[in-house]
């Protein structure tokens, strides 16, 4: 696996360092995957996301195993792939994630095709696994 890959991971780790004691998944190394909770600038809690990196003969990225917001409606999913996908940037990391919509009880959430079509708006392609690759960082010269 790549270092970049690994610094992506562990960077997001250390800096939001609230966890959900819940597993929803296993890294390659079969190492289980908590979520962590993720905020904006003031410190507000927007919702959660679990990482690990990915490494097979075609791609290796950070997969997005789980993104979740508290509270639907309000802009936080924006707001938490907006802080992973610049952070891909800047490390120039490929995402990746499979579009699984999480059910919580409300009524209105996004499908599966809905949810493609989201991602896809920040610049992930494909289907059952969708990949986004880094995107150039303008720097102040």
């Amino acid at each position: 696996m790549g270092i970049r890959e690994e610094r992506f991971v562990d960077c997001l780790y250390e800096k939001y360092e609230g966890r959900i004691a819940i597993g929803v998944g296993y890294a390659q190394d079969m190492m289980e995957i908590f979520p962590f909770v993720m905020e904006d600038e003031d410190g507000r809690a927007l919702g959660i996301a679990a990482l690990a990196t990915l490494s097979t003969e075609e791609l290796n990225s950070v997969h997005i195993f789980h993104l979740s917001v508290f509270r639907s409606g309000r802009g936080d999913g924006t707001k938490l792939l907006n802080i992973l996908c610049l952070k891909a940037d800047q490390l120039n990391v490929k995402l990746s994630l499979s579009p699984v919509p999480s059910p919580n009880g409300e009524a209105g959430l996004p499908d599966t095709t809905q949810l493609i079509d989201w991602y896809k708006k920040y610049g992930f392609t494909g289907d059952s696994l969708l990949c986004r690759l880094p995107q150039t960082v303008e720097t102040d010269v």
